[in-house]
């Protein structure tokens, strides 16, 4: 985008592109997840989204790249990857043992931090230099190789979903049973609290951390791009330690200790004098975000029946998801207040 104009504006139709398909496409993609087989809809996804990336590819190297296009690639990626993300936490419990779900989701986690947030970014980057279409022709690579690890996940699993049309209902109706089965329960209904406010929390804080960084801190643009690395390898290390955790402390425990933790981290950014405090609070961040992600989805895989499982899924990655925008335009519209008083 940036090699195609430096407008803010348009610029910033990038992420709507992307955050869109949540708003509109998040709860009927745990309806489908919950009708369809789920193994099926995770490689037929990756396949649809490895289509795109392949296609992407090919405009940037025919020089036909545009803004619409981009819009249009960012649009149809997106949409896939919610559809991915409502069915891949319900088709877990389908191939693990509910003793080992905390462990395994721990091991999910630690695969998609050290790829998407400390490998995937930096390796894109050096890609783009080398070639504008590398990026996203490695990315179709990594696609097809998800394809194939996916094909082969064992057939047969407990859930394959409702495909009969005369048994199911209509999809505004088992959209409105998952989320009466989401606030009528109360442990549900807590983890999707707590998981708006961590979202929102986190929204906030990267809403305005640059400016913190740059002119409360005056440390240089390079730190910010620091602090996410120490965030990513504060979650790698809880990672490692979580399922121990979980087992001499439960659930609940381990919960409360990641949200007084996250609490304490917030508070330790926003009051620190200089940005090497401030890295000590992003750690801190990234550990205790680690925490209540793996044991809030392993709660809620326990507490949620197959069938309905997609649909819990995907109101939980509505609520985290559509929070973060409001909060961050909640923390711009707070700062610009207090800094003007």
């Amino acid at each position: 985008m940036v090699t195609l104009t430096r407008d803010p504006l348009t610029i910033s139709l990038l992420q709507v592109a992307s955050g869109l398909p949540w708003l509109v496409l998040g709860l009927p993609a745990g309806v489908l997840a919950d009708r369809w087989d789920r193994r099926r809809v995770l490689w037929s996804t990756d396949l649809g989204r490895a289509a795109v990336a392949l296609g992407l590819t090919g405009v940037v190297l025919a020089g036909a790249t545009s803004v619409p296009v981009i819009l249009v690639a960012a649009l149809l990626y997106g949409a896939g990857t919610v559809l991915f993300r409502s069915a891949a936490p319900s088709a877990l419990p389908a191939l693990v043992d509910a003793p080992d779900l905390t462990r395994a989701n721990s091991r999910l986690q630690i695969g998609t931090t050290t790829t998407g947030a400390l490998a995937g970014p930096s390796l894109g980057g050096v890609l783009f230099t080398l070639g504008a279409w590398l990026p996203t022709l490695t990315q179709t690579g990594a696609l097809l190789l998800s394809v194939g690890a996916l094909r082969g996940l064992p057939v047969g699993q407990p859930h394959q979903g409702d495909t009969n049309e005369h048994t199911r209902g209509p999809m505004r109706a088992e959209i409105a049973q998952g989320l009466r089965t989401v606030f009528r329960d109360p442990v549900l209904r807590g983890l999707a609290t707590a998981t708006s406010m961590l979202a929102a929390s986190t929204g906030m804080l990267l809403a305005i951390l640059v400016l913190h960084v740059v002119e409360t801190l005056d440390a240089p643009q390079s730190s910010y791009g620091l602090l996410f690395t120490l965030y990513a390898a504060g979650s790698l290390a809880a990672s490692a330690v979580v399922a121990i955790l979980h087992s001499i402390l439960g659930t609940r425990r381990c919960l409360l200790a990641s949200a007084a933790l996250g609490a304490a981290s917030l508070l330790t950014i926003a009051w620190a004098p200089t940005a090497t405090i401030a890295a000590i609070g992003m750690v801190m961040l990234g550990a205790a975000t680690m925490i209540y992600n793996v044991l809030a989805v392993t709660l809620r895989q326990q507490h949620t029946p197959d069938q309905i499982l997609g649909r819990v899924s995907s109101i939980f990655n509505v609520v985290g998801v559509g929070s973060v925008p409001v909060a961050a335009l909640a923390a711009g519209v707070l700062t610009s207040t207090t800094e003007h008083h």
